[in-house]
């Protein structure tokens, strides 16, 4: 008892100690150290491929890299940490995607009782979610508001300074000269710190000290003032949200314990709702993978009851699969498969001390390239703006359309922007329309900076296209469609958005004289993941499968490009289902330019119950699945592998249907010198294979004694007494009479 008090003292301690985010650092917090845990038993284990060692190290660089970011959040500046919430968001979900792709990974390298401890932290790995606190998001519009002030007169300016920066010093908890001392050191530690390798950070950073030197007194005395209001008032607030997190919570919990499974349902070795379960001679049920483990060690007792197996067979426990499934569908609950590992996570692109990178796209009111830090005046208000990248416009009341055509031009140096049109853009005339267009195109390709593009630009530039083509102006639609191509390509994935009715705009393109340009776009766009879902609800999706079809080469290129993309989200997979992809994809799938994308695509499909059905009622389909084990690419035959397996672990008719295209020697040969995740997949498949032959009633009454538990291809020894052996399946098998 007395050592949970102190771990729970510690916990609540640790967390204190983050300035900012302390919900979401806590989370990761606690996970770090779960795999710090249990690194020395992975480390004594010894993963012995190179695919193992990789992973170990790649594990270690992941609790590196979580270990890093935490005690960044402890030491930089609350305004910063708020002004970069949605950066240490991304980071969250980075560290905990690395580190739970590289402990799936070593789990199937270990032994059966540190691969469960290994799964269970993978799996909480998995749901960990991370996000801003309401407050945390808040502060963080606050912080992005502020440095978006923009050329404002003085008075304006220094009342939205003030206005914005007291609130956010209320939110982040600022609140007496102390605090606001330790604030000011820690901006100026980070000035320390970023030098100049980035000056974008390096701006942010100066602005913000100079606005603490400026109005820091000037706020702490407004909150003493009206601290009897404004704190009944936060008081009131405060209470009335953690009323309502906690009302959340409760609710949380409330379902949470509806939803509890029983224990009839969990894994006896893992603790896990089971998959695929399956019965053993002792009569006990495990998860299929983890008991397959356990024999695979060379074990011939039952984990749970320790009594000598008269035979390592098992059974698939076709009912209780039954029970789990409809608890599943009535709990809105879903079992990821064990046996599959999740994709490679993203690179770990940035490291902390580019976060300023992220803000370039901001506009200080301010240029602050040449003042001294130890000496801000409180009346340095400069007649010029300088916009990102240094280029100087004079601060006028009323600017002519000229002047206002050249903001682009202005901003297009810096190396990343937040790209805006002229705000007379309107009420140009058609020519000059074209002229901003070219300019922009020019401007962008030949400066090669990022963008931050906003949905109104995105509208802008798809109304443009459509104008240029009513007019059959093909320049215009030329130069429209490279500039539409150049900025989707330039955006940052994790930040653009396309709304559904620029992807209709585009749409009603794609019979016009620029139906290539615009399906390139759409390709640019289906990459970026967040857009993903816009393909369905604005009905591009419909628009693109026709293309399939198509016997123009290129377009059906397009077409397959683009479902590459959106597969890859499983959010969608049954919407593309729908359509008719699947038969559409089959005459293609021995076609050399498009076969890899092609099994690819139903690889991805194949998770959703209507794509396997799909793929079982198409004609040929999976005779040319199976095609691809022996002829293929290594990465193609593990897609394949997948597709299969994915089937045959459903019913006992698929499988049926899969051993009748004489799958066994090209499985055989991929259990050996196929790819790791395909060893893995194709031998899965194959005693899965063997199970169901093994239970189909034999010709005469004499049943065949217990086989090993090696693969059929490793067991060159066994000579099979009958036809209907498993290794009369070496050869295809005729098909079934109907």
């Amino acid at each position: 008892m007395g050592t949970d008090t102190t771990e729970n003292v510690e916990a609540v301690s640790n967390a204190h100690s983050f300035k900012v985010h302390r919900r979401m650092c806590t989370e990761l917090m606690k996970l770090v150290d779960r795999v710090s845990e249990i690194l020395p038993a992975i480390e004594e284990a010894r993963p012995g491929s190179p695919e193992g060692r990789q992973a170990l190290c790649n594990l270690n660089e992941g609790k590196m890299k979580a270990e890093l970011l935490l005690q960044y959040c402890r030491d930089s500046s609350k305004l910063y940490l708020a002004l970069t919430g949605d950066r240490i968001v991304s980071r969250c979900h980075r560290v905990r995607t690395l580190l739970e792709h590289n402990l799936r990974k070593i789990k199937y390298m270990v032994s059966v009782a540190l691969a469960r401890k290994i799964s269970q932290i993978a799996d909480d790995l998995r749901v960990a979610k991370f996000i801003l606190d309401s407050s945390e998001e808040e502060a963080w519009k606050d912080m992005r508001q502020l440095l978006k002030l923009g050329a404002l007169p003085p008075d304006e300016l220094e009342k939205s300074e003030i206005k914005a920066l007291k609130t956010a010093a209320l939110r982040l908890n600022i609140l007496s000269s102390k605090e606001l001392l330790y604030e000011r050191r820690s901006i100026r530690k980070l000035l320390d710190d970023v030098g100049h390798d980035d000056p974008a950070k390096k701006k942010i950073l100066t602005y913000l000290l100079y606005l603490l030197k400026k109005h820091g007194e000037l706020i702490l005395q407004e909150i003493r003032e009206t601290q009897a209001d404004s704190s009944s008032s936060n008081e009131y607030g405060e209470t009335k949200a953690n009323a309502r997190h906690r009302n959340y919570a409760s609710q949380a919990d409330i379902v949470l314990n509806r939803a509890i499974p029983p224990e009839e349902f969990k894994c006896p070795i893992s603790m896990r709702l089971m998959y695929d379960p399956v019965v053993i001679a002792s009569g006990v049920t495990y998860e299929k993978v983890w008991i397959e483990k356990w024999f695979q060690e060379g074990h011939d007792t039952c984990p749970q009851t320790k009594m000598k197996l008269a035979d390592c067979s098992v059974t698939p426990n076709v009912d209780l699969k039954n029970l789990i499934n409809k608890w599943c569908i009535k709990f809105g609950v879903t079992i990821p498969d064990p046996s599959v590992e999740p994709e490679c996570p993203e690179v770990w692109e940035n490291s902390i001390a580019s976060f300023g990178s992220s803000m370039n796209d901001i506009r200080l009111p301010i240029d602050f390239s040449n003042v001294s830090l130890g000496g801000l005046d409180n009346s340095y208000y400069p007649d010029l703006l300088r916009l990102n990248g240094g280029i100087e416009l004079a601060i006028k009341s009323g600017q002519s359309k000229e002047d206002d055509l050249q903001k682009f031009q202005s901003d297009s140096n810096a190396e990343e922007i937040d790209l805006e049109f002229p705000s007379t853009m309107s009420e140009l005339s058609w020519e000059s329309k074209c002229k901003v267009m070219k300019d922009m195109k020019i401007s962008i390709n030949k400066n090669g900076v990022g963008l931050t593009l906003s949905e109104t630009v995105l509208d802008q530039l798809a109304s443009f296209l459509k104008d240029a083509c009513n007019q059959q102006d093909s320049e215009a639609q030329k130069n429209g469609c490279e500039l539409f191509l150049s900025l989707v390509r330039r955006s940052r994935s994790n930040r653009l958005s396309v709304p559904d009715k620029v992807l209709k705009s585009l749409a009603s393109l794609l019979n016009s004289e620029v139906t290539y340009e615009v399906l390139a776009i759409l390709e640019a766009i289906s990459g970026h993941r967040k857009c993903s879902s816009s393909f369905v609800t604005s009905g591009v999706l419909s628009s693109l499968a026709k293309y399939l079809d198509s016997e123009i080469e290129d377009l059906q290129e397009f077409a397959i490009k683009i479902l590459y993309n959106l597969s890859i989200n499983s959010d969608i997979c049954s919407d593309i289902v729908s359509l008719g992809c699947i038969p559409k994809l089959v005459p293609l799938l021995n076609y050399g330019n498009f076969s890899g994308k092609c099994i690819f695509i139903l690889k991805n499909l194949c998770h959703t119950e209507e794509a396997r059905i799909s793929i079982v009622g198409t004609n040929g389909c999976i005779s040319s699945i199976a095609q691809r084990l022996g002829m293929g690419s290594l990465e193609d035959q593990e897609h394949a592998v997948t597709i299969l397996l994915s089937l045959c672990s459903q019913r006992v008719e698929y499988c049926e249907l899969v051993m009748e295209e004489g799958v066994i020697p090209p499985l055989c040969t991929i259990s050996m010198k196929g790819s790791e995740k395909g060893k893995v997949g194709a031998t899965e498949l194959l005693r899965l294979l063997r199970d169901v032959q093994d239970n189909e009633p034999q010709d005469s009454g004499v049943s065949e004694p217990p086989s090993s538990y090696e693969p059929p291809c490793n067991s060159e020894q066994r000579k099979p007494s009958k036809k209907s052996g498993f290794l009369g399946f070496f050869s295809k098998r005729s098909p079934r009479k109907k």
